[in-house]
């Protein structure tokens, strides 16, 4: 959807000098507690108090019944009716002032204090009155006799759009960096605006809204400030059910003459969506914006098998290198923090689809004792899933495949399944001979994006390790020629995305390598592109793997394990053809196993651990 990118730019001016008006009365030695400002909003210029329809690419901004301004802490009169709606108006202050004359609005008995509420309303079409704030200095022209200030906004404005069927109750705005945006901010320097003060905590905005096929526009007035880490906004159903909506992620400086816009989304309860902020307009496009490529998150998780010989990992304690041998309550099987923080996991993932391997034959419908679903939707995340491969035709799930992906964002429009072969960069549609031991196979689903309508291929697999299916690391090397063959066969769309525990990675010190660098002859790896274009955290350099470490009768602490080890960062999300990737972290939820001998042991609910990158859709 395209949106119009607006500037607010100086609001309310109290008449500049040079602006023709007629004569104001001034303070004087015959009537000398009535101070006079002509208010005016200049015809360049969006500004307070009320937003009229956008025209000609600006917002024009009117004076409304009640407003009030105030000079060195005395309040004028409110415009009165008959000026509702004007640019132009003059404000009386009853009084005896003397300079410096600092304006604020709206009126206020302090002379510096800025008071922005902890809660605005929804205004249809338009902001708060209560939180748009400005400051200026009035000064006296000799050559006229007029009174003039030019007056600055305190704050920018987000304006977001929804739409859907929900009925909305309240949105609460926090600051990801700290920054403030409600309470008492002191205006230190009124020439710069340089403020301090504010109060920490939410902003709410109050709005009894019930949305429509059509988008429904909100304003919500902030602080012109810098936001480190951005801004995120959680959207409250009637009912309590929210959705997470991020603003500028990487950090963003907002200005005081700007309506940030963002894009339109479609509410839908326990999402999570990265909001894209509309470029300015430009006159090559005729006033059309220019909308960044949609992005996605993928992830990809090894949920670990639930038998009992196969680890979770990462004890707090231990050797040198972090061993510590396995404590009996520590599996699935027999502790339900494990399948919390497996849950909790999955959740904190945020992923619009996710890639799913090892998959227990008793978790992979909703239901069954350890329902990976279940689990999952016990933490609030509500997802649709597809975990029962290779189905019927095997009943070996100890490697099995699937996927889980949020139907407010992505439409499945079709799927499948594709064997690999441990002795030739081959596939088969229709039969798993020679698929190894476990059997060894592609799942695969075409998706459409809802809001952009493009469409990907998303891959799962799980390829051997060096010593399955004959050894040597010629079967992961066979097998990973066979993904490449069978994603290179999906011609009709020009976005491919790769996840699952590949047992291998493109490093000199892992005996399993040569599978990596087969696939990285067709695909991209999401890390190395990030680490490449400069936005991989020095955390997930140092801290590398993704394995954290397990054997038969102990554990490890995954700090010591991964630490500087990446030949153990065997879990990929790989991308081909108009993708780009443009983030990587991974999920370390731990839980907490008490038992005989052990002090609050700290464990990861998987031997793996989650990759979660955020990936463009290009053109």
């Amino acid at each position: 959807m395209k949106t119009t990118k607006v500037k607010w730019m100086l609001p309310l001016a109290i008449v500049a000098g040079a602006i023709a008006c007629e004569e104001l009365p001034q303070p004087g030695p015959v009537d000398n507690d009535v101070f006079v400002l002509e208010a005016q909003l200049p015809e360049d210029t969006q500004t307070k108090t009320t937003l009229s329809a956008l025209e000609g690419g600006d917002y024009q901004v009117l004076w409304k019944t009640g407003d009030k301004i105030s000079v060195n802490g005395t309040k004028s009169e409110a415009v009165e009716a008959a000026d509702n709606g004007k640019k132009n108006v003059d404000f009386t202050v009853n009084g005896t002032l003397s300079a410096p004359y600092y304006v604020l609005y709206p009126g206020t008995t302090s002379a510096n204090v800025i008071a922005l509420p902890a809660t605005q309303d929804y205004v249809a079409n338009s902001f708060d009155g209560a939180a748009a704030a400005m400051y200026g200095i009035a000064t006296k022209n000799e050559s006229t006799g007029k009174y003039s200030a030019k007056l600055n906004n305190f704050c920018g404005v987000l304006r977001f759009a929804l739409k859907g069927s929900a009925t909305l109750d309240r949105i609460e705005l926090n600051s990801l960096g700290s920054e403030k945006l409600r309470g008492s901010f002191t205006i230190s320097n009124f020439s710069t605006g340089e403020f301090s003060g504010g109060t920490a905590g939410t902003l709410t905005y109050d709005c009894d809204v019930t949305l429509t096929g059509s988008d429904t526009y909100f304003y919500v007035a902030i602080p012109a400030q810098t936001y480190a880490s951005g801004l995120e906004a959680l959207v409250y159903q009637s009912d309590g059910a929210y959705m997470r909506l991020k603003f500028w992620g990487d950090g963003y400086p907002l200005g005081n003459t700007e309506v940030a816009e963002f894009d339109s989304k479609t509410y839908a309860a326990g999402r999570t969506e990265n909001l894209l902020q509309i470029n300015s307009l430009t006159s090559e496009s005729g006033g059309n914006p220019t909308v960044t490529p949609p992005s996605i998150t993928v992830a990809t998780f090894n949920v670990m098998r639930l038998d009992d010989d196969n680890r979770p990992a990462a004890a707090r304690e231990g050797d040198s290198n972090g061993k510590l041998a396995r404590p009996a309550d520590a599996i699935i099987k027999t502790n339900t923090d494990m399948r919390a923080a497996l849950g909790l996991a999955i959740y904190n993932t945020n992923a619009d689809v996710i890639g799913f391997n090892e998959i227990g034959d008793d978790m992979y419908e909703s239901g069954q004792a350890y329902s990976l679903q279940d689990i999952v939707a016990s933490q609030g995340a509500a997802y649709t899933w597809q975990l029962n491969y290779p189905g019927s035709q095997s009943g070996n799930y100890h490697y099995c495949n699937g996927y889980a992906y949020k139907a407010a964002v992505l439409t499945k429009v079709s799927d499948g399944r594709a064997w690999l072969r441990y002795n030739s960069n081959s596939y088969s549609t229709s039969s798993d001979s020679n698929s190894g031991d476990p059997n060894r196979y592609v799942v695969w689903v075409k998706f459409r994006h809802k809001t952009s309508g493009k469409e990907f291929y998303f891959f799962v697999t799980q390829l051997p390790t060096y010593g399955q299916d004959g050894g040597g690391g010629s079967s992961n090397l066979y097998m990973s020629g066979g993904v490449n063959a069978f994603a290179a066969s999906k011609t009709d769309v020009n976005r491919r995305i790769l996840v699952g525990d590949m047992n291998s990675v493109d490093h000199s010190s892992n005996s399993n390598q040569a599978g990596a660098d087969k696939l990285l002859e067709y695909w991209t790896d999401a890390y190395e592109a990030v680490l490449a274009a400069g936005n991989l955290s020095s955390f997930y350099q140092t801290y590398s793997g993704t394995q954290t470490g397990t054997a038969d009768t102990y554990q490890y602490d995954w700090t010591r394990f991964t630490k500087n080890h990446p030949e153990r960062r065997i879990d990929h999300v790989m991308v081909q053809g108009n993708c780009t990737v443009k983030s990587y972290r991974t999920v370390r939820n731990t839980y907490t196993v008490s038992a005989s001998g052990y002090d609050d042991i700290q464990c990861c609910p998987s031997d793996h651990f989650p990759v979660v990158c955020e990936i463009s859709l290009d053109d």
